[in-house]
């Protein structure tokens, strides 16, 4: 991964979460340091949900399969694999409904190699990707479905195992999707989500003339927990 493409990944990855930490340092440094409870917690326990608050989780990819469509496409497998990351945001519920924008970022673990002609000649790699979402969400008691859309971007690689040339690409695009959240306790909620990423068009100097555009997109399954603070 390239200086730049390193850069890419940071600013986007953890300026949310830099923000979060910055604006909750004061009156709610004990929350933030807090070890949560694993306990789940009985309707009584909970008592009245409010999600409105800063988030922050640790996540995991389980499908990270990007379909590479364009030109190039016949020329490379489907780069496929898992991929950790976090998130992080902030939600404001008002009634049952729940506004709120978050940002993720993801270390892939995708890789694919050559197809067709292309066999044992070329190699892709997914570097990183992330997003910039906004939320919309209805509470149903301890449950949460939620819509998710917004800005996506990521880095995607494409090697000449014969020749040695090797080309990266920063991607952009957009993503789109759904999930549900369940509240466990007033410390956690776990989740499970969807969301689709369509990267706009790339030229990789990599492959021929005339076979060298890419076209991206990655099915998105994740699953985690968020801590509400």
């Amino acid at each position: 991964m390239g200086g730049f493409g390193r850069s890419v990944f940071a600013c986007f990855s953890f300026s949310g979460i830099t923000l979060a930490t910055g604006a909750a340092s004061g009156a709610l440094a004990d929350d933030w340091l807090r070890l949560p409870s694993l306990t789940y917690a009985s309707e009584a326990e909970l008592g009245p949900i409010d999600r409105t608050g800063f988030i922050l989780s640790p996540d995991l990819s389980i499908n990270d399969q990007v379909k590479l469509g364009g030109s190039g496409g016949a020329l490379l497998e489907d780069p496929s694999g898992f991929a950790l990351g976090a998130r992080a945001g902030y939600d404001y519920q008002a009634g049952n409904v729940l506004l709120g924008v978050i940002t993720d970022g993801y270390y892939s673990f995708a890789d694919g190699g050559g197809s067709g002609v292309g066999a044992g000649v070329f190699k892709s790699e997914l570097h990183y990707y992330g997003t910039v979402r906004g939320r919309l969400g209805f509470g149903i008691g301890r449950f949460l479905p939620y819509a998710t859309a917004g800005y996506a971007y990521g880095e995607l690689k494409v090697s000449n195992n014969v020749t040695g040339v090797s080309s990266s690409e920063t991607l952009s695009g957009w993503t789109y999707g759904g999930g549900v959240e369940f509240v466990w306790n007033r410390d956690i909620t776990i989740y499970g989500g969807y969301h689709r990423i369509d990267f706009d068009d790339r030229t990789f100097a990599a492959l021929p003339a005339g076979q060298n555009t890419l076209s991206p997109e990655i099915d998105v399954i994740d699953v985690g927990w968020i801590r509400r603070f």
